[in-house]
């Protein structure tokens, strides 16, 4: 099977960045599924997981991503992220209570953050894409 070549950048530092066999990442208008030799693509990121695969289609690692953009080509693809956080890192409680926080919050900026955070609890209650 062949192999894509995959680059996940957060504002701060390169997190990722290996040759695999699939990757799917939230599209603004539905997931992506990410092959090599993959026709071209520019895609703004709506807040959701980064799923990466092996080339036996085994998950290797999973991200949650706040935001960004994403540009495909038949060899490369390349994650630019407003935000990455591994999904084993997130703590569903800790989660769920800057929720509330921010419930009670009015500015847009909370809005915001609360929309990010309701993304997360989603991306830690899916199974979806756990075994392709």
């Amino acid at each position: 099977m062949a192999k894509i070549n995959f680059d996940l950048v957060s504002p701060e530092k390169l997190i990722f960045n290996d040759d695999v066999g699939m990757i799917i990442v939230p599209g603004k208008d539905g997931d992506i599924g990410v092959l090599p030799g993959h026709s071209k693509v520019l895609s703004s990121l709506r807040p959701g997981r980064i799923m990466i695969y092996g080339e036996d289609k085994n998950l290797l690692k999973s991200f949650f991503v706040a935001g960004g953009f994403v540009e495909i080509n038949p060899e490369k693809c390349i994650v630019l992220a407003e935000g990455v956080d591994e999904m084993n890192t997130l703590d569903k409680n800790s989660i769920e209570k800057e929720m509330q926080e921010l419930e009670n919050k009015d500015s847009a900026d909370s809005k915001n953050q609360l929309l990010v955070a309701k993304a997360k609890v989603d991306a830690l209650n899916s199974s979806f894409y756990e075994k392709i």
